[in-house]
């Protein structure tokens, strides 16, 4: 019997469906048909983070953490040792054992600031411990008892003048380890020695000594006010 065999044309194997041609559309190469994989969600699977690799960097950035701090530590210590050796009369030397004239000085210079530094935190520590004291107690008052704003203890209100009041009271705003402002420093003090606020301490002061304290206490509150109104304008005394 005769028959016959019909091919598709040649170009039909090779020709896609218009909507599947190149640029229309993205279009799968090649597809692993024995084990249904396509390449697209193989591309998406790998570019998912990693929950290790999360793990293991933030592991990594705690390690450089706690290193630093060490490093932070350690260098603490050795300035605290050296500044010890130098306080004590010690020369530091460098590397190669030679004395090293220039860090030792400059760790003199250091330790001479910091002591400084102390003296006037002190001061004015000691300044704002009698006021809590004054305010807690119910003691009768003399003029010597009431802590006015100077570094040398007044005999009487005249000496409670604006230039040795600013000294005490801005002094301790140097200190390099303060973050209180020059404003906020007046206005703190003005609160203090607002005449009004005093009433109850006026109250307790001898009759002798009286005239003396009133005054004082005005002439406190006007030289606070003088430096709050040059400091809005921007001037220094």
């Amino acid at each position: 019997m005769r028959g016959y065999f019909a091919f598709p044309p040649a170009q039909a194997v090779h020709t896609l469906p218009q909507s599947e041609k190149v640029g229309d559309v993205p279009r799968v190469d090649k597809v692993d048909v024995q084990s249904g994989a396509d390449p697209r969600f193989e591309r998406m699977e790998t570019e998912k983070p990693n929950v290790d690799d999360v793990r293991n960097r933030e592991q990594q950035r705690q390690d450089e953490e706690a290193r630093r701090r060490r490093r932070e530590k350690a260098k603490e210590v050795a300035d605290a040792g050296e500044m010890e050796w130098v306080r004590s009369g010690g020369v530091l030397r460098d590397a190669f054992g030679r004395r090293d004239w220039v860090r030792t000085e400059g760790i003199r210079k250091e330790i001479k600031l910091q002591e400084q530094e102390k003296r006037v935190m002190e001061k004015w520590e000691a300044y704002e411990r009698r006021w809590r004291l004054l305010l807690t107690s119910n003691d009768p008052l003399g003029f010597s008892d009431i802590p006015w704003p100077l570094h040398t203890p007044p005999s009487a209100a005249k000496g409670l003048a604006i230039t040795p009041i600013s000294e005490f009271v801005f002094e301790s705003l140097s200190v390099r380890a303060n973050v209180v402002t020059r404003r906020e420093r007046i206005r703190n003090s003005l609160l203090r020695w607002h005449p009004d606020k005093l009433a109850g301490v006026v109250s307790r002061v001898k009759c002798d000594d009286m005239e003396g304290v009133v005054e004082g206490i005005n002439a406190v509150a006007h030289c606070l006010k003088t430096l709050q109104d040059t400091e809005r304008a921007g001037q220094r005394l």
